[in-house]
């Protein structure tokens, strides 16, 4: 065996060490509740990223959180492979380019997931994405800031796209009134007026 070989083995032990150890350091976070879950292996900027009650993400994860945070609400699950951006290099004047002068004008947006979103494997949410609550992302998936993705809806493709709601109307309301105190509640003309627009 090469001592080159030796070396790269060497350092991708160390390498792999590090990551565990400080992936499953959860003083790191900027918030990990007592009962969130992060399954290894993954990589991410701990300190960026808000994980609440109950929530899961799963392995082979890739939180990219130098810059905005990464935020997920109680009750929500991603499946292996999650990709979160929040924040994208400054790559639009005319003339510039990768690595040009407007590479470190950073443009930064908050990712969130609310509550009860269940997230498929190997989805992508790209920076200012908003999945509201009770959404099913497909397995997949690329989720952009632009697209409005209405709660209780099942949503995918790339870019991705409502395609139905998972829940009736009167099911969304119910859902509600069982597992959210009154003030916490979507309002039901919110609830009516996305199933108008959408279905």
């Amino acid at each position: 065996m090469k001592f080159s070989d030796i070396k790269q083995i060497l350092k991708d032990g160390i390498n792999g060490f590090r990551l565990s150890y400080f992936s499953s350091n959860r003083s790191r976070y900027g918030h990990i509740d007592k009962s969130a879950v992060v399954l290894l292996p993954g990589l991410c900027i701990k300190n960026n990223v808000f994980l609440y009650k109950n929530t899961v993400i799963h392995e082979y994860h890739k939180l990219i959180t130098p810059k905005g945070r990464f935020i997920m609400k109680d009750n929500s699950i991603a499946a292996a492979g999650l990709t979160v951006i929040t924040f994208n290099h400054g790559y639009y004047n005319v003339g510039d380019i990768p690595n040009g002068q407007g590479w470190t004008d950073y443009f930064v947006d908050d990712v969130i997931v609310e509550e009860h979103v269940w997230i498929g494997a190997n989805v992508t949410l790209c920076p200012g994405t908003h999945l509201n609550r009770g959404i099913v992302v497909a397995a997949g998936s690329v989720c952009i800031k632009n697209i409005e993705y209405p709660p209780y809806s099942i949503i995918g493709g790339n870019p991705a796209k409502f395609i139905k709601f998972k829940f009736t109307l009167e099911q969304q309301i119910e859902h509600e009134k069982l597992c959210f105190i009154e003030k916490d509640r979507l309002q039901i003309s919110i609830l009516q007026n996305n199933f108008d627009r959408f279905r």
